[in-house]
């Protein structure tokens, strides 16, 4: 084992895994009170000098730049530095299984599949299997979907599946009570309310003026586009306990659009056009998910505030200390995200339905309207859909257990190092340098922020207590939450597809599922993806590496195990929780998933891949 000094940081470099662990001073303290103030200032002058914020192009031409407005694109780090780098042991696994599934491709992905050919080829494979088949194929098989043997208990049982994928899938932040029925399905309340198995007996206004009339709109997400994706869709709670679909408006921005809604009754060629309109649904859900909800608003907003954070703050700074493992990793897969998914010729542009310039268009618009009180808290979120009362909304239960759980963690951290203090957090230069690089405005010239509308004032502790808790909640919770449910969802691709041929607005007449699935290629490709990006390469939740648990003082390590304490009653709540779900469920009722991707165990500290 050899050492060598770097500024304050001591790197240590393994001959048998060539890892480098960056060790940052045990030293806490803050400007003021610095003894060696000099080495403070020089250490900080190196990590701005390598922490630099840039608008990047995406190697887009200068017309693509002006189309998708690159400037209200979050910025990003401009070059990652060496110390930002996977270990050794994490690289070998992130490029092993890479190279692996890619030669998977490789070897099946050719020619059309249909979807028979897909449930054959997941039954019998054991590395689709692993560790279990994906949810989103156990469903479909399970409940005989598109099947003329399948029963009305299990279309109930499908379609409470798409419905729970709204709360509790990889895009569980759209849906919202409505007070009205949504123009879009005026024309078509007849047709809706006729003999519907899950609005028992009720009108849709009667639903809505009950509160139990919910929609989840996509129509933004199309942009105006020539591929006609704008779907809308209505659900309800049905027997007071499931959330249940009622309609999908399968493009909502046309005025002779379709509207398909389920039955229970029928062959399977009769309710063919109501899967059809799931799977395209679910589709344009997909576009949203990975440009928004994962991509947009995890990776990227986060990547200027561990920037901003290096530039600002130093590595004695307590705060410095506290987010710093949240950050893990995060750059080095961002640019690893950049040039094998984003920029031209990656996987958004040849196997999503979308393409690379529609989804950073979708990205600056939504990065232009970001404010912090509106989109960066899970109670905000909640509050303007009017979503706390939703039953089956897991993810929600589980997210603010774990809200709850940061922010006394980061209240009782901030309060001690402050002393308890408004005015020690006002009078913090470095804390103040670092809001003021979070709300400059962004710029394609250098010297810009990340632009952030809202953050409040660090004149209290409070308010910052709420900015760290919500960065270090979207760091760990809501990218856990969007991201290791990719591959449940997305490797089948009659359950949730990155792409589809054809235009939607064939559903009512179509033959078959199998004009519009994916080839082999992008199956295989989107399998490919969703492998490494479930890798789990850090630690869980609080469970911090050493390297960072040694920077700490004995009072911050403190912090630390009361609040893995509170991760461990959490853990134990959740699985009690679902215990009691499959312990409640009817063998002939339709059957509640429990919800698992929450648990503190299988949440990551950081946006590590």
């Amino acid at each position: 084992m050899s050492t060598m000094w770097r500024g304050k940081h001591l790197l240590l470099q393994s001959r048998l895994t060539f890892q480098c662990v960056e060790f940052q001073s045990r030293s806490v303290s803050f400007q003021q009170n610095d003894k060696d103030i000099e080495t403070r200032r020089r250490n900080l002058e190196k990590a701005r000098s390598k922490y630099q914020l840039e608008q990047k192009t995406f190697k887009l031409t200068e017309d693509q730049r002006n189309e998708v407005n690159v400037v209200d694109v979050p910025p990003l780090i401009h070059t990652v530095p060496r110390e930002e780098n996977r270990s050794i042991i994490d690289m070998i696994r992130f490029t092993g299984t890479g190279a692996f599934y890619k030669a998977y491709q490789l070897l099946y992905g050719r020619g059309k599949w249909k979807i028979q050919d897909m449930i054959n080829h997941f039954k019998t494979s054991y590395w689709l299997s692993k560790p279990n088949k994906p949810m989103g194929f156990e469903v479909w098989t399970q409940e005989s979907v598109d099947n003329n043997q399948q029963t009305p208990l299990q279309r109930k049982q499908a379609d409470h599946w798409f419905a729970w994928q709204r709360l509790n899938g990889v895009t569980r932040n759209l849906i919202r009570r409505v007070h009205e029925v949504p123009q879009q399905f005026d024309s078509f309340l007849d047709t809706i309310q006729d003999n519907h198995p899950y609005l028992e007996g009720l009108t849709l206004s009667k639903h809505a003026q009950n509160g139990t009339l919910y929609t989840v709109d996509l129509t933004d997400v199309n942009m105006g586009e020539v591929k006609p994706a704008a779907p809308m869709a209505l659900f309800t709670v049905w027997k007071s306990k499931l959330l249940m679909p009622v309609a999908i408006n399968i493009d909502a921005n046309l005025p002779n659009a379709e509207v398909l809604t389920p039955s229970t009754v029928g062959t399977a060629k009769d309710v063919r056009a109501w899967v059809n309109a799931r799977i395209w649904f679910n589709m344009v859900d997909a576009q949203f998910h990975e440009s928004i909800t994962h991509l947009g608003f995890t990776h990227m907003l986060m990547d200027g505030v561990s920037v901003c954070m290096h530039r600002n703050l130093s590595d004695r700074h307590p705060i410095y200390k506290l987010l710093l493992p949240h950050f893990q990793y995060m750059h080095i897969i961002n640019k690893n995200a950049q040039d094998d998914l984003i920029e031209p010729g990656g996987f958004v542009d040849k196997d999503m339905y979308f393409g690379n310039i529609h989804m950073l268009k979708l990205i600056a618009r939504h990065n232009k309207n970001w404010t912090y009180p509106t989109n960066a808290s899970i109670h905000a979120s909640l509050n303007s859909r009017e979503a706390n009362d939703i039953p089956g909304y897991f993810f929600r239960d589980d997210a603010l257990r774990l809200h709850r759980a940061i922010n006394q963690f980061v209240s009782e951290y901030a309060s001690h190092y402050y002393r308890n203090k408004d005015l020690n957090v006002h009078s913090d230069q470095e804390i103040q340098s670092f809001r003021q690089e979070l709300v400059r405005p962004r710029s394609m010239n250098g010297g810009g922020g990340c632009g952030m509308k809202g953050i409040p004032e660090f004149d209290n502790i409070q308010n910052l207590v709420d900015v760290l808790t919500n960065f270090i909640y979207i760091c760990s919770v809501e990218h856990s939450a969007t991201n290791f449910p990719q591959y449940d969802q997305y490797a089948f691709p009659p359950n949730m597809a990155a792409t589809l041929h054809d235009k939607p607005d064939t559903c009512r007449s179509v033959l078959n599922l199998d004009h519009a699935m994916p080839n082999g290629y992008e199956m295989f490709s989107a399998i490919a993806v969703m492998k490494v990006l479930t890798l789990v390469l850090t630690n869980s939740l609080g469970s911090y590496e050493s390297s960072y648990l040694n920077a700490m003082d004995n009072e911050g390590r403190s912090f630390v195990r009361k609040f893995q304490k509170d991760l461990a009653i959490i853990q134990k709540e959740i699985h009690q929780r679902n215990d009691a779900i499959i312990a409640n469920n009817k063998e002939n009722d339709v059957q509640e998933y429990p919800y698992e991707w929450l648990l503190p165990v299988k949440v990551l500290n950081s946006i590590s891949i």
